[in-house]
């Protein structure tokens, strides 16, 4: 074993520079393309809005203004979600190659948790279990990752729908929204919820990504530090 590479901090600047070109670099890409897109359309419509025109016409030409600044608030709210989707995946894949890194001091042997488990609750297991890493104590860590995680399965397992329809099953059309409307994920995450009642979406702003990308960065710098503690202690062990 080499003792002076340190494949943690090897995976620690890797996710901070892929934090910053792949994922902050593409949406901040995406949001200039979209805004250039539609400054051309908005152009476009309010010259044509300036000629002399039918009102019947004009109406329409009001109408397509509208519609173009409401896709692309739409549109940005589509990237911004996606980044945060990234972000949990990069996230999860960081965590899981230094693990495997760590099999030379601390081999894996058992699967760390079950399916009922989330992905991030079955990596803080193992973590725990190889390396005696404490969370409870360090809980204020990962207290982030909960909210990432609930966020991130709505947009991709319900499409971005806050407030999807319940099972055929679960319908109780006389009781109001609440009756036909899984209304959980709104309850518990308002602060991630842009609209109401059926057109409530999953909408995650520029600051809430940024600070789950601060606490994601801060996470896997403190666990490379922990786990290259652990393996430098297992070399210089008698």
């Amino acid at each position: 074993m080499d003792v002076y590479e340190d494949v943690y901090e090897d995976e620690y600047d890797q996710f901070q520079r892929d934090v910053h070109v792949l994922i902050r670099g593409t949406l901040n890409a995406s949001i200039r393309y979209l805004d250039a897109e539609m400054k051309t359309q908005l152009a476009d419509i309010e010259a044509a809005m300036k000629k002399p025109l039918e009102d019947e016409y004009y109406e329409h030409l009001v109408g397509e203004h509208a519609d173009v600044l409401d896709r692309n608030s739409s549109q940005k709210q589509f990237v911004g979600n996606m980044a945060l989707v990234a972000l949990a995946s990069r996230l999860t894949h960081a965590l899981r190659a230094m693990a495997r890194s760590a099999e030379s001091f601390s081999p894996r042997k058992k699967r760390y948790g079950d399916t009922s488990m989330s992905e991030f609750h079955r990596l803080w297991n193992e973590y725990k279990e190889r390396f005696e890493i404490d969370f409870s104590a360090n809980a204020d860590r990962i207290a982030f990752a909960d909210t990432m995680n609930g966020v991130r399965n709505q947009i991709v397992h319900a499409g971005g729908e806050a407030n999807p329809f319940k099972g055929q099953d679960d319908l109780h059309w006389d009781s109001g929204e609440a009756g036909y409307l899984d209304m959980r994920f709104s309850e518990k995450y308002p602060e991630y919820v842009s609209g109401t009642g059926m057109s409530a979406e999953v909408s995650v702003s520029e600051e809430q990504l940024g600070k789950a990308i601060k606490s994601s960065v801060g996470l896997v710098g403190w666990l490379a530090g922990e786990l290259r503690k652990r393996e430098l202690s297992s070399i210089n062990k008698p």
